[in-house]
C-alpha cells in the first residue's frame, strides 16, 4: 500500500512543479536563449532550470515518501502473512499463466481502447510525440 501511495503522491506533487518550470522556461528561458548565439550562454541560461527540475524531483520524492509513510501508518492494514504476498507475485509472473491469460487481457484492453476517449487521446499524444522526435 505504501508503494502505491508513494507513486500516486509523487505524480501529484511533481507534475505541477514540472509544469511551472516548463512555463517559466517557455516565457523567460527560450527568449533569452534566442538573444544569445553562444552555446556557453545558452548553457548558463538552461542550467538553473535543470537544477530546479532536479530539486523539484528530489523534494517531491521526499514529500511523497513522508506522506505515504504517514498515510499508510494511519490508514493502512498490516500484512498478516508476507510469505503469501511473495507467492502471489510468483503466480502473477509465471510464464504459463501469462500466456493463458493473454487473450483475456488483450480482449479487455481492446474493449477499453474502443470505449475510452481519454485513452485514444493519450495514445494519440504519445504516438504524435514519438513521430515528432
Amino acid at each position: 500500500m505504501r508503494q502505491s501511495l508513494f507513486h500516486v503522491l509523487m505524480v501529484c506533487l511533481f507534475l505541477p512543479l514540472l509544469w511551472v518550470i516548463a512555463i517559466s522556461l517557455n516565457k523567460f528561458g527560450f527568449p533569452l536563449m534566442e538573444q544569445f548565439g553562444d552555446k556557453s550562454a545558452k548553457f548558463f541560461i538552461v542550467f538553473p532550470y535543470i537544477l530546479l527540475t532536479m530539486v523539484a524531483l528530489y523534494g517531491a520524492g521526499k514529500a511523497a515518501a513522508r506522506l505515504s509513510g504517514i498515510l499508510s501508518r494511519k490508514y493502512g492494514k498490516p500484512e498478516e502473512n508476507s510469505a503469501a504476498a511473495d507467492t502471489q507475485w510468483d503466480e502473477l509472473l509465471d510464464p504459463q499463466a501469462v500466456e493463458r491469460n493473454r487473450s483475456i487481457f488483450m480482449k479487455n484492453v481492446d474493449s477499453w481502447l474502443k470505449n475510452s476517449m481519454l485513452a485514444r487521446v493519450i495514445f494519440g499524444l504519445v504516438i504524435g510525440a514519438v513521430l515528432v522526435m
